[in-house]
């Protein structure tokens, strides 16, 4: 059995990165589906955090609203175009009714729910994280909004209040963070599949080909 390691830069106000994911998801499916001894192999999915905005904004603006700053009304209805048509490729129902805000709350319960609980707990939060932001149109940067998401995921809501009272993974996420720029990465989707590093959306089979030629790698060692 092989263990292989995918580590995902992202930041939980990019639907990009969950985009992203989804595909990433099909793409172990079919690992385990084609891929001789594919069935017994771990894939281990460690997160990263990443600030698209690096100074966190003060308050939460309409997703709308905030294209708008960096776009004309044309361009951001193009942008909302392709995304929902991209997104519904994925399996996903792209909402641009919610509203964006800082992400360090979301991003300080995925560091936590790995810490404390491991890598699928941390999947399974920064999947409902997700679905919160782009699908349901929640404004995360509110503690009510995150904890409910943990609720949902499957964690208690006592414990994670208590995470958040004690500071857990705040200094850490900060420090991961600036690490992923002064390593180099500007955007994200960033994904790292064995000895490959790789930016924004990746078709299926770009990716199942990493996942096996990162099992090749691993017969080697």
């Amino acid at each position: 059995m092989a263990v292989i390691t995918v580590d995902i830069v992202s930041d939980t106000i990019c639907p990009w990165c969950f985009i992203g994911y989804k595909d990433l998801q099909k793409a172990i499916n079919l690992y385990k589906k084609t891929i001789p001894g594919g069935s017994k192999d771990e894939i281990d999915i460690n997160w990263k955090p990443f600030f698209l905005d690096q100074e966190a904004p003060k308050e939460s603006i309409r997703m709308g609203d905030r294209m708008l700053k960096r776009m004309t009304p044309q361009q951001v209805a193009a942008a909302q175009q392709r995304l929902r048509r991209v997104g519904q490729a994925a399996g996903i129902r792209l909402s641009f009714d919610g509203y964006i805000g800082s992400s360090r709350l979301s991003h300080q319960l995925i560091y936590v729910a790995r810490m404390k609980k491991g890598s699928a707990m941390q999947s399974r939060v920064t999947e409902t994280i997700f679905e919160y932001q782009f699908e349901r149109g929640a404004d995360l940067s509110r503690l009510g909004t995150v904890l409910e998401v943990a609720v949902e995921a499957g964690l208690d809501k006592d414990e994670v209040q208590g995470w958040f009272e004690d500071g857990l993974g705040l200094l850490e996420v900060e420090k991961e963070a600036q690490e992923q720029r002064e390593n180099g990465i500007q955007s994200v989707p960033h994904f790292i599949i064995g000895q490959h590093h790789v930016d924004g959306a990746v078709d299926i089979g770009a990716f199942l080909e990493m996942l096996g030629e990162a099992k090749q790698d691993k017969k080697q060692e």
